[in-house]
């Protein structure tokens, strides 16, 4: 599978209509600073995962003197082609509601559950090579990146949990002021227990399928998950109520990355973070690759500048089966012929 085209109006710096052709092996984009490489791989991410990883709100992503942004692509498999597109807005258009944001497949309509998937990415960006080191919604976010686009079933767990999980919180509010009793839990236990345990099975396997992939440096995970249980649910529910939130659960989940049984976190030098953040790509791109039976799109999002020459060399290597789009403010030496695009000319 290969992004063959894509399309951009109103999105970002793209106000007007912009087309991109790629080719199967590797894509250099090269253009300065503010001339929209990012956010050209912004809108890929968005055709495969049916989200930004970098914008907190539609309407960012919105380029200022447009009411919508499209974004359109054509992938290849074999000698099958599909037509992805999607359509995001700032909730009205000429004074009428508009869902702010829809997707079609070949022109069909489709939900974001049934769309996530139709392209596999893997992006491999600068903010990445702080996984090992920041906080844990970094981690988990990277535990949802990978399964989001493998399993529809975990995608529709974790929404259903989130969903539960913030009308749970609004029940916790009301006991502690009195509007409602502790009755009022008992269906959001329930929806939280069941997705719960769902996501957290899923979240295992595939920190075990991470930590049978070899590395020379020994990288292993160690996950360290924050079980819900009824039990749980029902000893911390004074103290739930009196912090009006929910304490225990997947969305505290977290993991840490070892080398030789040393917490790399702190005990790790910044070279050996970035290569097992290396490791965990190469393991992402392996298990989306073996779930879909399909090779994912590469996204190297200027990550060259913050790699040495040694690093650099491996990095291609790993990838060069792939298509991939690399990003850089200046032409970077990658041993391989690639496909020129140039932007800001």
């Amino acid at each position: 599978m290969f992004l063959k085209e894509l399309s951009l109006t109103g999105f970002r710096n793209y106000e007007e209509e912009r087309s991109f052709s790629f080719s199967d092996g590797i894509n250099l984009i090269l253009g300065p600073n503010a001339s929209g490489k990012t956010n050209l791989l912004e809108a890929i991410v968005l055709l495969s995962t049916g989200r930004s990883f970098r914008a907190s709100k539609i309407s960012q992503m919105i380029n200022y003197q447009s009411p919508v942004a499209h974004i359109g692509g054509l992938i290849e498999q074999g000698q099958e082609q599909q037509k992805l597109a999607s359509a995001l807005s700032r909730g009205e258009i000429n004074g009428k509601k508009t869902p702010l944001r829809q997707f079609s497949l070949d022109g069909i309509k489709r939900s974001q559950a049934k769309f996530i998937g139709c392209l596999l990415t893997v992006l491999f960006a600068p903010q990445d090579l702080d996984i090992v080191t920041d906080s844990p919604s970094f981690r988990r976010r990277f535990l949802d990146d990978v399964l989001d686009q493998a399993d529809q079933d975990y995608y529709r767990a974790r929404r259903s949990y989130q969903k539960g999980l913030r009308s749970r919180n609004k029940v916790l509010e009301q006991i502690r002021s009195g509007q409602t009793t502790p009755k009022a839990l008992f269906f959001w236990d329930r929806l939280l227990l069941d997705n719960g345990q769902e996501i957290s099975q899923k979240r295992r396997k595939l920190i075990e399928f991470i930590n049978c992939q070899e590395s020379a440096a020994g990288y292993e995970i160690s996950y360290q998950p924050n079980i819900i249980s009824p039990q749980k649910l029902a000893d911390q529910q004074a103290v739930e109520v009196a912090a009006g939130q929910t304490l225990s659960g997947p969305h505290r989940d977290d993991f840490l990355v070892f080398a030789n049984n040393q917490d790399l976190a702190i005990f790790g030098s910044r070279g050996e973070q970035r290569l097992s953040v290396l490791w965990l790509k190469l393991a992402q791109l392996r298990f989306l690759e073996q779930a879909a039976n399909r090779r994912p799109v590469l996204l190297l999002d200027d990550i060259f500048s913050e790699l040495d020459r040694e690093h650099k060399k491996l990095v291609v290597a790993s990838f060069i089966d792939h298509q991939t789009l690399v990003t850089s403010a200046e032409r970077v030496s990658l041993d391989y012929q690639a496909n020129i695009i140039l932007l800001g000319e």
